[in-house]
């Protein structure tokens, strides 16, 4: 597949069909600045619900990234999973002639990428496994010289022609996470991945039956309350919204094989009511469970016409 060919694909009049929900809740999934400021106005320490990715235009200093600490000079970028406190120290000596230093920030809920997956389906997996990252990350060389294209592309760009670029970063970082270089870790992260761990486990292996917030409390030792504080503080959501989400994106998987019906696919993931199931599956993916499905044999239709041609 070329280089932009998901884009074609995406801007298909079938596919904007199809996916027209998606389009239109998705803008409150992203925000992307890009500030020249005094480095004594510069956010201190902070963490967030977002993944964010940040490129250093113009600055130096010293960078907090979970527990490790480190110098940073101009083109330094780095990808940051949710709920890791970081800041950036500029000093004051290196500005330019107004005495500001200049940084792009891309910040994005999970949903997003949820939202990508809907886009892309073909791609689901290697954005399931974006989702996984649980450290701070840089790149090298045509990765990290892609990424830095698109950044400052953006800086150039209205709001309303952002999309593609956010589009191609998502899509670089699913294909490169794994060869992304760790340049900070925090600890209270690790001390709590291997409760979530065994959550997520438990989840995966059972999530066609029903399961209960006692049950899942159960199996990793805890009360239903001190559960539900620990799982919404861990992850930032709800354990029924992580587990409604794991349902569709199962549920998407067998849409995608276009061999069983809604309803078959509906009980077949665990969901016991059919409005129930279409309803978290388009707060999940900004589109019924027909539209999906419906796209997915649109964009396999294109994609087949353009291999034809070539």
């Amino acid at each position: 597949m070329q280089k932009y060919e998901l884009f074609a694909v995406y801007l298909h009049p079938n596919i904007i069909t199809t996916t027209r929900y998606l389009l239109l809740n998705i803008m409150n999934l992203y925000k992307f600045d890009s500030v020249a400021i005094s480095p004594s106005d510069v956010i201190s320490l902070h963490k967030q619900e977002t993944w964010e990715l940040t490129y250093v235009v113009h600055g130096r200093g010293t960078r907090t990234l979970g527990d490790e600490t480190s110098e940073f000079s101009d083109g330094d970028l780095a990808f940051i999973p949710p709920h890791i406190p970081h800041c950036w120290t500029y000093d004051n000596h290196y500005t330019d002639e107004c005495g500001r230093i200049e940084y792009a920030t891309l910040s994005f809920k999970t949903e997003f990428i949820d939202r990508c997956a809907s886009a892309f389906p073909e791609i689901t997996e290697r954005l399931e496994q974006l989702k996984s990252v649980s450290s701070v990350i840089t790149f090298s060389g045509k990765t990290l010289e892609e990424m830095t294209e698109m950044m400052l592309r953006m800086r150039t760009k209205k709001m309303s022609e952002l999309l593609p670029y956010i589009f191609r970063i998502i899509l670089l970082l699913s294909k490169h996470e794994s060869d992304g270089i760790v340049i900070g870790r925090f600890a209270e992260t690790d001390r709590t991945s291997d409760r979530i761990n065994k959550v997520k486990e438990f989840s995966l292996e059972n999530y066609a039956s029903s399961i209960t917030i006692d049950m899942i409390a159960n199996h990793v030792g805890m009360n239903r309350s001190s559960f539900c504080t620990f799982f919404k503080k861990a992850t930032g959501q709800t354990y029924i919204t992580y587990l409604n989400k794991l349902r569709v994106d199962r549920a998407c998987s067998l849409l995608r094989d276009g061999k069983l019906s809604i309803t078959d696919v509906c009980y077949m993931v665990g969901f016991n009511d059919v409005p129930y199931f279409n309803r978290c599956f388009k707060n999940n993916r900004g589109m019924s469970p027909k539209e999906y499905a419906d796209g997915v044999i649109t964009q396999r239709q294109v994609i087949k016409s353009r291999k034809k041609k070539d």
